[in-house]
């Protein structure tokens, strides 16, 4: 794997179009959608088959558990402890349609601080009760556990993998994931949702699988075959073939989505390879990016659509996401177990993985 390549930008055009997207229901406009997902859902998809491939490299680059979860907890939770601390203690303040002092005189304001641990907690007292998308404070943490949760699973099934010499195991698991994928998320969806620590398991089963198609990949080696000229061909033919049924479509997704991602995110652009050079604001804007737009509705009192709350909301993400890089997530990171033969050829990577 070459060191210059565009996951850095990947991830930030990723960030933005989830903030886009997200625009949408935040405005009470209709969603723009892809293969029967939406902008936000497919860009949220290709995170996770990024995270897929990279966690896999770190993971069997260094298959130890102990400096493994050290990695991954200094990544994921020092800036989510500080925007769950500054969305109770200053947006939530300042935003509250209550008094201030009975905000703070409610248990419920402190209980948003679970999401620190994963538990996702979507509504703070009074706050954006009178938006168009009301109650959900920071709708975006709800992919965290469950990208924790693919964190955990990947060691398992690989060692699970190496205990029975099955090297076909881990593209069979990925398979078997898909499938399970398609029958409860797209055929038979129950109509109550299971729920299990706080994550709707159904909402976990719609994106697991693109994990496990990214780590896959790096599993099989199949970098050689990806070519961002036929992926380019891939997105126009789907976006002028369109499936004709929900199985026929998703099948497509596993197929493009991984395909088009990997293509792109490991080719080397000279531009593009150098998005990361001041930092990886990627993580900050997915943090910061739904909590702002929802300021944003606040404050214009309904009145942007899905292009100006987007416009308006990105300016104060993206100061944000570089104060949290340059403040938090980089000194963090620089705490992680240093091993040389990952630090010679995966650091570009490693610093968002």
């Amino acid at each position: 794997m070459q060191r210059a390549n565009n996951f850095d930008a990947l991830r930030l055009i990723a960030a933005s179009a989830v903030i886009f997207g997200h625009a949408h229901p935040l405005t009470a406009s209709p969603d723009l959608g892809l293969l029967g997902n939406s902008v936000q859902a497919t860009a949220v998809k290709i995170f996770f088959v990024i995270s897929g491939y990279l966690i896999y490299t770190s993971w069997d680059l260094q298959p130890n558990w102990l400096a493994y979860l050290r990695k991954r907890a200094l990544r994921i939770f020092p800036a989510l402890i500080v925007i769950c601390l500054l969305t109770i203690f200053i947006a939530g303040p300042l935003l509250t349609e209550i008094p201030v002092l009975q905000y703070f005189g409610y248990r419920h304001t402190y209980f948003y601080m679970a999401n620190a641990f994963l538990y996702p907690v979507y509504d703070l007292p009074g706050v954006f009760g009178s938006n168009q998308y009301p109650v959900a404070v920071n709708g975006s943490l709800w992919s965290l556990p469950v990208e924790f949760s693919m964190y955990l699973l990947l060691p398992v099934i690989w060692i699970l993998q190496q205990k029975t010499r099955l090297r076909a195991l881990f593209p069979a698991f990925t398979l078997l994931l898909c499938a399970t994928s398609i029958w409860f998320v797209r055929v038979d969806q129950p109509q109550k949702h299971p729920v299990f620590y706080g994550t709707d398991l159904i909402s976990l089963l719609d994106v697991a699988p693109f994990f496990f198609l990214g780590a896959t990949a790096r599993h099989l080696r199949l970098e050689k075959y990806l070519e961002p000229g036929f992926g380019l061909f891939l997105v126009i033919a789907f976006a002028l073939i369109q499936p004709s049924s929900r199985i026929a479509a998703e099948v497509s997704l596993y197929l493009l989505v991984p395909y088009v991602t990997l293509a792109l995110a490991l080719a080397s652009n000279k531009l593009l390879s150098q998005a990361g050079h001041f930092g990886d604001f990627s993580y900050g804007i997915y943090l910061y990016g739904f909590l702002f737009q929802q300021i944003v509705d606040a404050l214009s009192h309904g009145r942007l659509g899905p292009w100006g709350n987007t416009l308006l909301s990105l300016p104060p993400t993206v100061a944000l996401a570089v104060l949290s890089w340059h403040f938090v997530e980089k000194p963090m990171l620089s705490l992680k177990p240093k091993k040389s033969l990952y630090k010679e050829n995966f650091s570009l990577m490693e610093s968002s993985s």
